[in-house]
This record gives structure tokens, sequence and C-alpha cells, in this order.
């Protein structure tokens, strides 16, 4: 499953990746954190509207931040590639637990 959202760059075995430079590391998490805050806010916006027009150009945008997210979540990988098994760690313990639920 990580697969699909980690691969390419993300071992950094080629071009610059796994060469961390912290401050380029920190701008790409505060990046992150306010793409998160974007889609937050216009799915905000899309539940207090009836108006059509409205909704489906915030659901446009609201989807490119979600593509932005994706695109950072690899950038923080190809910077410090070490991340990715506590990623895949985390993502193992989530799924270990909805499926004991199922």
């Amino acid at each position: 499953m990580l697969n699909l959202f980690f691969n390419g760059n993300a071992n950094g075995n080629s071009g610059q990746g796994g060469v961390m430079d912290f401050e380029t590391l920190q701008n790409a998490r505060k990046d992150l954190i306010g793409e998160l805050e974007a889609i937050i806010q216009y799915d905000d916006h899309l539940h207090k509207t009836n108006v059509d027009v409205a909704k489906s150009t915030w659901i446009n945008i609201r989807n490119e931040e979600i593509v932005h997210v994706g695109e950072l979540l690899g950038l923080l990988l190809y910077l410090a590639p070490y991340q990715k098994q506590y990623i895949e760690q985390g993502l193992k313990e989530f799924d270990e637990r909805v499926n004991k639920k199922s």
C-alpha cells in the first residue's frame, strides 16, 4: 500500500535524495501543515453553503491541495528517507487496529 505513495526518489538513491538539509526539511513540514489547514478550510466552506458553483470550486481547489499533500510527503521522504520506516510502521499499526474491529 505504501509503495503507491512513496516510490521513485523516496529511497534517496538518485539526485540529491537522502541529503537532509534541516531547513529545507522543516520548510516542507510547515508546507504540509499549510496544505492540511487549507483542506480543512475548503471543507468548512463546502459545508456552509448551498451555492453549487461555490461548492464545485471549493471541491476542485481542495482536491488540488490533497495532491499537494502527496507531493510534500514525497519530498519529505526524499529529504529524509529514514522516516519511511516509521510511516510504514504507523500505517501497519493502523491497519491492524482497523482489521481487529472488522
